[in-house]
């Protein structure tokens, strides 16, 4: 991977898609480059799921002119890169760390948000006939260790009382007369939903165009200053000005871009790879007779699902810098073949690695200031192909003074920087070097 957010101005428009398996399941449409100067109502930076939503949810209120750029295209980024896990949640917290910071009320209205947004995805997908290989099935979160076993046991009978979720827990014999993992101490189970990331995106920005929204691609925000009469935004070949902009680059944010979201995420690197098809006998000898996703419990999670060609997808977190990218295969490879000793001798087809947007206290924020009139959605922490898209719609309703519940620190409060971000990379560093020891 050549784009580090850290290091260079923008993606480069003439950089090559990414290698990932979903880029061999569909053709991505050539896209236009902005060519002269334009003014627009709302102007958004970043063509990924928040930013075509929010498109989208101006575009249906009629609430003005749209236009969307990308450095790139649709779906470069994450949301072209990642696993195509549908699962009700945002961030790093979960609902009992929530009710620990903000106390249960707060709590339970960010996890409504949460839950809400796979039902808003789910709608829009029904409502646009998009086909992007949904399919439910169920998502097991696996142990790693007995006390995390305990733990899942404990934390089954808290969301039962205060959040009225359902999680079924199973030990680990019957994880291990169900699917054939090695190493883990049982596993909580509960229905989820997978899909084609890809095609997911291809299919919003298509509706969003046929809406109005004036998608460029190729088209890398340079610079943007401010005046009385709006924002202009800077780009290769023609100027834009705008009434309201609104940031959704989230983690493909550049490191200047406009002070209201420098140093305010860290961004990320997340690394995947495919295997060729899985033969009858080793889906088989995996315990795997349909669609299901998986991911670990462990500090720096392993994530995987079978494919619908039966790949197994399998990805973790990556190497630092982009430099460093090709680094992970092998770690991965190896991490995969521990989980899966039936699968010691299979071949890999595919392996990339994305930027995921990390937010200082593990929590996304959509902020919009009034004032400026200029809006952000970000700090996913890699888990935002249900929520980036709830994020747009929210984020437009504030860019069109519609109400969101400010009583939740998702809509009230901007990210917080950094501190020392200079630092973050090496701290990053030591980080994954304790996480290795520590969970061996």
């Amino acid at each position: 991977m050549s784009y580090d957010p850290l290091i260079d101005t923008a993606v480069n428009p003439s950089d090559s898609l990414p290698p990932t398996y979903w880029h061999d399941t569909v053709d991505v449409p050539t896209g236009v480059a902005l060519d002269k100067d334009i003014e627009t109502d709302f102007l958004i930076i970043g063509a990924g799921y928040t930013g075509i939503s929010a498109a989208l949810a101006l575009a249906e209120s009629q609430a003005g002119s749209v236009t969307v750029i990308d450095s790139h295209s649709p779906g470069y980024g994450c949301a072209g890169r990642n696993a195509g896990f549908v699962l009700s949640g945002s961030g790093r917290l979960g609902p009992a760390a929530l009710e620990k910071r903000f106390g249960l009320d707060i709590a339970r209205g960010i996890q409504n948000e949460f839950d809400g947004a796979v039902s808003d995805l789910l709608a829009r997908i029904s409502a646009y006939d998009i086909d992007c290989d949904l399919c439910p099935g169920p998502y097991y979160k696996l142990a790693h260790t007995a006390k995390h076993a305990l733990q899942q046991r404990e934390a089954a009978d808290y969301l039962k009382t205060n959040f009225s979720q359902q999680a079924e827990i199973l030990s680990q014999a019957q994880l291990n007369d169900t699917l054939a993992v090695s190493g883990f101490y049982g596993a909580s189970r509960q229905p989820g939903y997978a899909l084609n990331p890809l095609k997911l995106i291809l299919g919003l920005s298509g509706v969003a165009k046929t809406k109005g929204v004036n998608l460029y691609s190729g088209t890398p925000a340079l610079k943007i200053t401010h005046s009385d009469a709006g924002h202009l935004v800077k780009t290769p070949q023609g100027d834009i000005r705008a009434r309201v902009l609104l940031i959704a680059s989230n983690a493909y944010t550049s490191k200047a871009l406009h002070p209201s979201v420098n140093k305010r995420q860290f961004p990320v690197q997340s690394s995947i790879i495919v295997t060729r098809p899985l033969s009858d006998a080793q889906l088989a000898s995996i315990g795997f007779t349909g669609p299901v996703s998986m991911m670990d419990t462990r500090m720096m999670k392993y994530y995987y699902r079978l494919l619908p060609d039966n790949r197994l997808l399998f990805g973790g977190r990556g190497e630092v810098s982009a430099k460093q990218a090709h680094a992970g295969k092998a770690r991965l490879y190896s991490a995969m073949q521990t989980s899966f000793p039936a699968l010691q001798d299979i071949g890999i087809s595919h392996f990339w690695s994305g930027w995921v947007s990390v937010s200082l206290d593990n929590l996304p924020r959509i902020h919009f200031d009034e004032q400026t009139q200029i809006g952000y959605a970000m700090g996913y922490c890699g888990a935002g192909v249900s929520f980036a898209n709830l994020a747009g719609r929210r984020l437009a309703q504030r860019a069109m003074h519609q109400p969101v519940n400010l009583q939740l620190p998702l809509y009230s409060t901007p990210l917080k920087r950094f501190p020392f971000a200079g630092l973050r990379r090496s701290a990053l560093r030591a980080l994954y070097s304790w996480a290795r020891i520590a969970e061996r």
